[in-house]
């Protein structure tokens, strides 16, 4: 099949997104698929798997960056001869979409709480052009079939788009089981927990929440570090560590790209996001064996079992710290043979859900496909 492949940044080196899109080019070439992969950025070595089509991107405004990269690649795709259109980007018309993003409807009501501030940032010409990108997308004549990678989206297109239920696809996130694997040696035994979190967002991943846990269980002398990993702005959690007394216990590391090697070497991931359709960071922690503590608006949550490889908590944003720190103190008391048991189910899990199975439901679904 020739399968035109729509998504802004192609990267093993980038967030959960980029790293899906990169490993779902490679596995569909390994399959014998033909890829057209229509980006603004590619990684180099993805050239031997995939034809890159160069998108340009106006970035003068967030709002022309995000309607430029749509009607670009459409004009891209008027000149392809493929037999499937798959957009991972907001873009359409395309046989299939994949909610790849926080769908922005539900995310404006959790990021401005508050009638009046949601109806000022409603104003806002980024928030406008992405609303209006997502009218486009889920109108069923533009979209033969919504791919979905959690049960979590699948509810909440239904709440806030007249889309056909029967038409949206849920299909769990792949993972690459040789690249992230459990630690040789395995963990040590220690007292001190060594915690990570792991995001480009911090605002929206919850790491706020997660600071003031750990000054609760500072308080109540449990002994535990925070390392912290991402691109993003990192001045205001380390005022905000620095005025809970947390000096020392919480390092900001910035992005990385040996990001495995940090899951090996913790205790246990802690990913108190507010929303997410599904972090690949939590199915790349538990490939490492490391237990995830999420939460229930994460569509990741959906394949935890709780106390066996992580824990599920409410993403309600005035009592996650509470709950963040009660989950971290029930780890903690878990015996050494308890804690092992984590880890080794967290790895077991991980093996569910392949790249090669997520691309197989892809290409179903994409057979499928009919606009």
């Amino acid at each position: 099949m020739k399968i035109a492949i729509v998504r802004k940044e192609c990267s093993f080196r980038k967030g959960g997104a980029e790293r899906y899109a990169a490993n779902l080019c490679t596995q569909l070439a390994k399959d014998g698929h033909e890829i057209f992969l229509l980006a603004a950025q590619c990684d180099a070595e993805l050239l031997a798997s995939v034809t890159h089509i160069p998108i340009k991107v106006d970035r003068l405004t967030s709002s022309r960056k995000n309607w430029s990269f749509h009607a670009n690649s459409q004009k891209a795709l008027a000149g392809l001869r493929v037999d499937r259109v798959f957009a991972l980007s907001r873009s359409y018309p395309a046989d299939a979409f994949r909610v790849s993003d926080p769908l922005h409807d539900f995310w404006m009501k959790v990021r401005y709480p508050g009638s009046f501030q949601g109806f000022l940032q409603a104003l806002n010409p980024r928030h406008r052009t992405i609303l209006r990108l997502e009218k486009g997308i889920f109108d069923p004549a533009n979209t033969g079939i919504v791919v979905t990678n959690s049960k979590l989206s699948r509810t909440m297109i239904r709440d806030y788009h007249d889309y056909p239920e029967d038409r949206i696809r849920v299909i769990y996130n792949g993972v690459d089981l040789s690249t992230f694997r459990p630690p040789a040696p395995a963990r040590p035994d220690r007292e001190t927990l060594e915690l990570l979190f792991v995001g480009q967002d911090f605002r929206r991943k919850g790491l706020a929440p997660l600071v003031h846990a750990l000054a609760s269980l500072k308080r109540s002398a449990l002994p535990c570090r925070l390392r912290v990993i991402g691109r993003d702005d990192p001045a205001p959690y380390r005022k905000l560590a620095a005025g809970l007394d947390l000096a020392g216990l919480i390092r900001f590391e910035g992005p990385t790209r040996g990001i495995e090697t940090a899951y090996q070497a913790a205790d246990l991931l802690v990913f108190p996001t507010l929303y997410d359709p599904f972090a690949n960071v939590c199915l790349e922690a538990l490939a490492c064996g490391l237990p995830v503590l999420t939460t229930a608006t994460n569509g990741a949550s959906e394949i935890l079992d709780e106390g066996m490889d992580g824990y599920t908590i409410d993403g309600a944003e005035a009592t996650l710290a509470e709950a963040i720190a009660a989950k971290i103190a029930a780890f903690h008391r878990l015996s050494p043979e308890e804690r092992r048991a984590m880890h080794a189910n967290a790895r077991a899990k991980a093996e569910r859900f392949t790249i090669q199975n997520n691309a197989r439901g892809v290409v179903d679904s994409l057979a499928a496909a009919r606009r």
